[in-house]
């Protein structure tokens, strides 16, 4: 793909395709007689597999970013909540949205709102190091870097991460605090368990009277309060268990590009969730980058918070 010019394209199901000789020649778009013919012209050592060697990729060369050596790697998921006659929290329903309320069509193509959506953060291998304390005992408090905390609250703890696995970045002006706090729970030859607590909050304050959307006068906000487990198995010296929960909730105006108000505004307080479970890392899918595109989350920053 390098060979023929496509190595920065992208595969899509739309059926966007390009045929490429096994010496790397593009030969033309979709399968047609004319792209046969210019494959049967090529020399036979051309049309043969292992026509070409490829060589493995440079850092700089990579289009998707990798997760850094050493890195733990952790699967985030995100969903929109609604609340029950109770105020427990429940799955979200169509009839949630105000928008949505009674279109059942509308309803069946929004399906994608009601169900969590996946993404994955990075922890480099000196950043997942600093969370094991040196010396612990039981109700020693410590706090997380500020790398750590100013990521979380960026690129994951964003309700837009649950709109889409896409993009979703929080701009560092807008984020009004961002604290997690380590507390060792227990301590054992075998591991250390620590819990963790804290708090995000970006956006506007919360107003009343001015959180009416959709199409009300109050700008997007969010908030939420983090709960943690942590379990270090000192044998290993690795994390078996890293387990998060974000029970926050949003308001105000999401806003499109043209300003005007999303699909799945609400108006006052609606509950949104996140959770953070530790994943292997040695698929495919759990290199996934984050941000899912591309390299944008660490041109964007992610390893460049404040310390």
């Amino acid at each position: 793909m390098r060979a023929a010019g496509i190595d920065k394209h992208w595969v899509t199901s739309s059926g966007y395709m390009s045929c490429v000789s096994p010496s790397g020649k593009w030969l033309g778009h979709a399968p047609t007689g004319k792209v046969l013919e210019a494959f049967e012209k090529l020399p036979k050592d051309e049309r043969e597999p292992k026509a070409i060697k490829v060589p493995d990729l440079k850092p700089s060369e990579a289009v998707i970013a990798i997760p850094p050596e050493g890195a733990l790697v952790l699967r985030v998921h995100g969903r929109f909540l609604g609340r029950d006659d109770k105020e427990n929290l429940r799955p979200v329903k169509g009839d949630d949205f105000p928008q949505l309320r009674g279109k059942e069509s509308s309803i069946r193509s929004h399906q994608f709102l009601f169900e969590p959506n996946t993404e994955y953060m990075w922890l480099t291998n000196e950043e997942w190091h600093s969370l094991v304390p040196a010396k612990p005992a039981k109700g020693d408090r410590l706090p997380v870097a500020s790398a750590i905390s100013e990521r979380l609250a960026r690129f994951h703890l964003s309700p837009r991460r649950a709109l889409t696995s896409e993009d979703g970045i929080v701009a560092k002006k807008d984020i009004k605090a961002a604290n997690l706090t380590l507390v060792v729970d227990d301590v054992s030859p075998q591991r250390i368990r620590l819990l963790l607590v804290g708090f995000v909050h970006h956006g506007n304050d919360f107003d009343n009277a001015k959180a009416t959307s959709p199409n009300g006068l109050l700008g997007f906000g969010y908030e939420t309060p983090i709960h943690g487990m942590l379990e270090y198995d000192r044998k290993k010296e690795a994390f078996v268990r890293l387990d998060i929960v974000a029970p926050g909730e949003v308001w105000g105006r999401w806003g499109d590009a043209n300003g005007k108000s999303l699909t799945i505004e609400r108006p006052g307080r609606s509950p949104i969730g996140f959770a953070f479970e530790l994943a292997k890392g040695d698929t495919p899918t759990d290199r996934l980058p984050p941000a899912g595109h591309g390299g944008r989350a660490v041109r964007a920053g992610y390893f460049a918070a404040s310390k």
